[in-house]
Parts: structure tokens; C-alpha cells; sequence
């Protein structure tokens, strides 16, 4: 693959008398202040009990020389999350033969045996972990996921759960609305165990891109007026510039889409922008936007959206469902689902687009629902809709709910889905009567005989109605602007386990 120029705007020096003073990004001495932790934030964005357990947790690791794991999610929020504490632990002066990254591998959540077996055969000679970290991995009641004797365990959170592993040290933002995101929780915790690097370097960059990743551009105004969106990262998302923001998590994300699943590209890429950003502030995510594997990957993903966006939706019998079926090693349903909604925004009584990967892991179906773009009217719990769904399919097949277990209705209220065998999937589909069609009332319709009559002139034509389409963007920008859409949080709560 040919090397991709970066494109650089360049400008004549300002004249003495009109030269610009440095920008507040660059200047040690005026990190503005944060509201985090003070006042009516007090709690926020975690309880305070919670926050000062956790920097004593952390500050233990430090004293007794622990082994430390950090086991992120896979998006961007999750790995930029990784990055600002690995480089606390760092400023900590914490041996960084101490630290490891660990990456779940396709397919795996935290919660199974194989997640465990993975965790502790990391640090091999010493013989295991003694304290791990997992960051933005969801949550739910269970066993602790790594036996305690060995191995202590803090969970770093932003999704919606009051039940977490057993013997677990937790710190969730779920319930300080506006719920964080977990780089941003992180990231206020990890400034106040070392204040000088608030809004400055490894920490700022890592906060952003998280919050980039999952609440996209413009939807947090950090240091506006009575919000708790620290003020400290202002200045620094204006260096790094929101373009370059957006642009820098769509690639960070790209490589957990493709079948190879190279996390570890992603994360080795933000691992030196950090390392950029540090050296010359302002200039850290072009070593992102630059990097030839995120950039290939991107491409290839962007490729297989292409192949399937035009797959046609079946509906439910009442309407209320749309499904549109992709068979591909790429995860692209979330992406698909996204761009769904935009298209049937129409559909009256519509309430939940999913997209259906039969491909992905064999003998099961990736599914991700996402609530259609109603600007008139809020959008749907999605996790409560497709929890109501679960009576139909019980009397269709006596307990598929237990069946699918945590698996399924887990995600964002907005942006939920699950993983289930593909036998559990037929039965959804046959309860909600997907493909069936609505039965027509006697004398419904215009028209002689109550048949309705069809204008031929009409321009919402079937061919235009299933044609996906961005409003003035190409495919290519529609997509980066969903990587952050995808997975809003705050007015929204937060997601139970992952979003599939």
C-alpha cells in the first residue's frame, strides 16, 4: 500500500504587533480548573467514596511493587482508558516491567474461563498478575473473575450495573449523571494522584479520544457553565482539533472490525501518540492518522460496509421491528444498524433496527438493535423493549431465557444487542413474526373496493426508500460520525455489558 501524505496548512508569521500569544494548551502555568469533585460535583463523575478507595488501591500497587494487569475494552473509550493509567502508574514511578496490556481476543467477554486463563498467563516467569485493572468492560453479578488469593481485582466502569463480580473493587460512573465516559473517569482520577499532569500530555489525549469514541463531536462542552465537563481538556481539544479527533477514533476502532482483530495495532498507535504528544503538545494524533495498519484497516472495513449497506429489511408483524441480515467475518452490524435508523426514520410505528451478523462467530448471531432517529420524540429503552420480548419467545421455546442468559438486551438503552446461538435467534424471530405480514382491515385504503390506489407519479419509490444514504456526506465521513454516535451515554444511562 502506497504511503498517505498528511496534508499540512501552512501560513505566513503574524506580524509582531498582531503575534498570538501561546496557546493555553502549551502553557504550563493555565491549566484551568476542574469542577469535578467539588461542591454539587462532589460526586461526580463516581461517588467520592468510591473515587478515594480507588486511589488507595492504586497507591498500594505502587508501594508493595504489585504485578499489574490492565485489561481494557476494544474501542477507543476502553484502550484510551488503558493509556492514561498505564502512563499514571508511570509518573508513579512504578517499574514499567510491573504493567502489562492485556486484550481480550475475539469473541470473549471478561466474564468467561477463557478471559480468566488468558489474564493470569500473562506476566509467565513471575508467575501470574497480583492486581488487575479492567477497564470498560461492562458489568454484571458473578464469581470474581480472577481468584483473589492471587490476583486482587478493581473494576473501572461507565455502564449501567448495580451488580458487579464478587470480592471486586469498584469505581462506576453509572449513576453520577451526566454519566462519564470511562476514559474521563480515569482520567479524574489518575489527575488527582498526580496533579501536575492534569490537561496536559498522555492523560489529555487519552480523556478526548475516549470521549470522542463514545459520545462522538459535540456532545460534551467542557468547562461550560454549571456542567461538570472538566475544564482542564478545553484547551487541548482545541489544539488537537475535533476533526482530528473524530477522524483518530474512527481508525482506533477500525482493526477490532476486521476478522484479524488486531487490537494490539490500535493500541500500540495510541501508545505513540501519547509518546508525540508529550514531546510536542498539540501534535500527538497525527501519528494516529498516519498509521499505515489503522489506515489499511479502515479501508477494509469501509469496503465489506459498502458490500451489505443495501441489504433490504424485513419487518416484524406489528412493525415495530426491522432486521437486516449481513453474513460477514467483519463487525460491521453495529455500523449497518446505525445507518438504518437514519433511513426508516419514517416508519411510524418502527422502535428498534437490528442488524443480524450471521457470519461473525460460527453457530451464533451477532445482533445490535439501535432506536430509529425520531427528532420529534425520545427515543426508546431498547434494553426494557427487548427484554419484553423475552415471554414470546419463552412460550415459543420453554426457557430461551435462560438459555440466552446475560447475552442478549446488553448495550446502551439506544444501542444495545447481544450474541446468541443461531438456533435462539430463529426463535426471536419466529415469536415477533419477522417476514409475517400484517393482516389488511376490510376497506382499509383509498380507492374503489377499499383498494388503495397507488400514484404513479409518487417519488418515495421502494428503490429510493431502501437506498442508504447520507444526508450531504459521503459514506465515508457518515461513518466516522457514527463511530461516536453509536454509543451515546449520558441523558441515556449506559450499557450493561458491551456494545455488540
Amino acid at each position: 500500500m502506497p504511503k498517505r501524505a498528511l496534508a499540512t496548512a501552512t501560513s505566513s508569521s503574524p506580524s509582531k504587533s498582531t503575534r498570538r500569544s501561546p496557546s493555553p494548551a502549551l502553557d504550563s502555568t493555565t491549566v484551568p480548573q476542574d469542577a469535578a469533585g467539588k461542591g454539587k460535583w462532589k460526586d461526580w463523575p463516581a461517588p467520592r467514596t468510591q473515587m478515594d478507595e480507588a486511589k488507595e488501591w492504586i497507591r498500594e500497587c505502587i508501594r508493595d511493587k504489585h504485578r499489574v494487569l490492565l485489561c481494557p475494552d476494544k474501542d477507543a473509550d476502553g484502550l484510551s482508558s488503558a493509556l492514561v493509567l498505564s502512563r499514571t502508574l508511570r509518573a508513579l514511578s512504578h517499574p514499567p516491567s510491573l504493567t502489562a496490556i492485556y486484550h481480550l481476543p475475539r469473541g470473549l467477554n471478561i466474564h468467561s474461563p477463557q478471559a480468566s486463563e488468558g489474564m493470569l498467563a500473562t506476566f509467565p516467569n513471575e508467575g501470574g498478575p497480583t492486581r488487575c485493572i479492567i477497564l470498560d468492560q461492562g458489568s454484571r453479578p458473578g464469581p470474581p473473575l480472577l481468584p483473589p488469593s492471587q490476583c486482587k481485582t478493581l473494576i473501572i466502569d461507565h455502564h449501567l450495573s448495580s451488580l458487579f463480580p464478587s470480592e471486586s473493587q469498584v469505581l462506576s460512573a453509572c449513576h453520577s449523571l451526566p454519566v462519564a465516559t470511562t476514559s474521563l473517569l480515569t482520567y479524574t482520577l489518575c489527575a488527582e494522584l498526580v496533579p501536575e499532569q492534569r490537561g496536559k500530555g498522555a492523560l489529555a489525549l487519552g480523556a478526548l479520544v475516549g470521549v470522542y469514541g463514545d459520545l462522538g463531536s459535540g456532545k460534551v462542552k467542557f468547562g461550560a457553565e454549571d456542567e461538570p465537563w472538566p475544564a482542564s481538556l478545553a484547551p487541548v481539544e482545541k489544539a488537537l482539533t475535533k476533526s482530528a479527533l473524530s477522524k483518530s477514533v474512527a481508525l482506533l476502532n477500525a482493526p477490532r472490525r476486521t476478522p484479524e482483530f488486531n487490537v494490539s495495532d490500535a493500541y500500540a498507535a495510541l501508545e505513540a501518540a501519547a509518546d508525540a504528544e508529550e514531546a510536542k503538545p498539540g501534535t500527538g494524533l497525527k501519528r494516529i492518522l498516519g498509521d499505515e495498519k489503522l489506515l489499511e484497516a479502515k479501508e477494509r472495513t469501509s469496503a465489506e460496509t459498502s458490500r451489505w449497506q443495501a441489504a433490504p429489511p424485513v419487518f416484524s408483524k406489528d412493525g415495530r421491528i426491522a432486521v437486516v441480515t449481513v453474513d460477514s467475518g467483519y463487525q460491521i452490524h453495529p455500523v449497518i444498524a446505525t445507518r438504518w435508523t437514519g433511513t426508516l426514520r419514517k416508519a411510524k410505528t418502527l422502535v428498534c433496527v437490528m442488524c443480524a451478523n450471521t457470519g461473525y462467530t460460527p453457530d451464533h448471531v451477532h445482533f445490535s438493535c439501535r432506536a430509529p432517529r425520531h427528532p420529534d420524540s425520545p427515543p426508546p429503552d431498547l434494553i426494557a423493549f427487548l427484554t419484553s420480548l423475552k415471554p414470546l419467545c419463552d412460550a415459543l421455546s420453554p426457557d430461551w431465557s435462560a438459555r440466552v442468559g446475560e447475552d442478549f438486551a446488553r448495550g446502551h438503552r439506544e444501542a444495545t444487542g447481544g450474541i446468541i446461538r443461531r438456533e435462539e435467534w430463529e426463535v426471536l424471530c419466529r415469536a415477533v413474526e419477522v417476514g409475517v405480514k400484517k393482516e389488511k382491515t376490510e376497506g382499509a385504503g383509498g380507492g374503489k373496493g377499499g383498494k388503495k390506489v397507488i400514484d404513479p407519479g409518487q417519488k418515495n419509490t421502494l428503490d429510493g426508500f431502501f437506498k442508504v444514504k447520507g444526508k450531504g456526506k459521503s459514506a465515508k465521513k457518515e461513518e466516522e460520525d457514527e463511530e461516536g454516535d453509536v454509543k451515546k451515554e449520558e441523558k441515556k444511562e449506559a450499557k450493561t455489558i458491551i456494545v455488540e
